[in-house]
């Protein structure tokens, strides 16, 4: 386990705040922290009895936030209702609004209404029966989709994810991995998760995921003290923001205009290459959205030639090297590769940093006779050169 992660468990469990109240009767309580690299994102408190789910849960990103929902089980655990809430920890003009949702699952629909200021959007989205709402680092619906699953005495169990709000509902499945562990499909990869007896998770990975994050359960947690740390954080510095804010790069190289547009994940105490991001693996180059790339001049690159227009940018990193991929599609989102439509595959040049470099940076810079793209996040660089290519 983590350093950072253990401190935060050590500071969760320092008092133990009054859980949500539940029917009377068996009620099974407990509470998750979620930790990305250094960083706590999120802490959870539940309280589960055979008919209702109750979890109050406080995020720290982009901005502080107070969650609470409460959902209707059926007999083999299924969610059959959903109530949501979300509120900002810190009030004020710059603080998230206050938004409600409801979802119902209706044999192979979710009915679902969101409500955000005085606007009330509702609609259906296609969701197998057995389906779950899917929200806000929520571990106890991880946790209640993992339950289900058991129930039905099968040692793999498709259902999807619904969202809040979202317009389609995602694939996902919950498959024994072991006595003691079992995969969780989170949008393309899945999490493992370590389980007691009883089908409670003790741990979550998540590091193969998009999300990356870790998760620990504990048996008791003080929401409050985590409450007031974002608070106090947000009233000094501000909020927290996305965990990859997007950027754009832009230079201009002889008579070649470039651009850039890109997430930028942190490091947060994580070692990156051959672990957050794995070797000889297509990555995104970047987080969330698949990056983009756009020249209005012809250039040469790694023995190719890129004509004018806009692509996304992919990367293979390898130990020693690493390729480039320019792909012909745009606009998608970042695990959306279709290696149908790459353009070229360029070697790329490893270098090593001085000091470790916190946020991943893509940079366009002039060299000799032309210009140099760069990725650059913990201790390495990967390069290319580049020249505007002769008419």
């Amino acid at each position: 386990m983590p350093a950072q992660l253990r401190f935060a468990i050590a500071l969760a469990v320092v008092a133990a705040s009054p859980r949500p109240s539940v029917a009377q009767g068996n009620v099974d309580e407990g509470g998750f922290v979620v930790c990305l690299g250094e960083d706590t994102l999120a802490v959870e408190r539940y309280a589960r009895s055979a008919t209702t789910l109750e979890s109050e849960i406080i995020l720290r990103f982009p901005a502080a936030r107070r969650v609470t929902y409460r959902a209707g089980l059926g007999r083999l655990g299924e969610v059959r209702s959903f109530d949501l809430a979300m509120v900002p920890v810190v009030p004020g003009p710059l603080a998230p609004k206050p938004s409600h949702g409801r979802l119902w699952f209706r044999g192979d629909t979710a009915e679902i209404s969101l409500t955000l200021n005085d606007s009330t959007r509702r609609l259906k989205v296609a969701a197998r029966p057995g389906s779950m709402p899917l929200t806000a680092f929520s571990h106890a619906l991880v946790e209640q989709a993992i339950l289900q699953a058991r129930r039905t005495g099968k040692d793999s169990v498709e259902f999807d994810w619904v969202g809040v709000g979202a317009p389609t509902a995602y694939p996902a499945y919950v498959a024994r991995k072991r006595e003691d562990s079992v995969l969780i499909g989170f949008f393309h990869a899945p999490a493992v998760a370590r389980l007691d007896q009883q089908g409670h998770i003790l741990a979550l990975d998540g590091r193969a995921t998009t999300a990356k994050v870790e998760v620990a359960r504990v048996k008791a947690i003080d929401l409050e003290h985590f409450a007031r740390s974002f608070a106090e954080a947000e009233q000094t510095w501000g909020p927290a923001g996305p965990l990859s804010p997007r950027d754009t790069v832009r230079a201009r190289i002889g008579p070649a205009r470039l651009m850039v547009d890109y997430s930028r994940p942190r490091k947060r105490g994580r070692v990156i290459f051959g672990q957050v991001v794995p070797w000889e693996r297509v990555w995104r180059t970047g987080a969330n959205a698949a990056t983009q790339f756009r020249t209005d001049a012809a250039l040469a690159m790694g023995g190719h030639i890129i004509p004018p227009g806009q692509y996304s940018l992919w990367s293979i990193p390898g130990s020693s090297g690493a390729t480039l991929i320019i792909n012909r599609q745009t606009g998608q989102w970042g695990t959306e590769y279709d290696p149908g439509l790459d353009l070229a595959r360029l070697a790329l040049t490893r270098e090593s940093t001085a000091e470790p470099v916190e946020q991943f940076t893509i940079a366009i810079e002039p060299a000799e006779a032309g210009g140099v793209l760069r990725l650059t996040w913990d201790t390495t660089t990967y390069l290319v050169r580049f020249a505007v290519a002769t008419p």
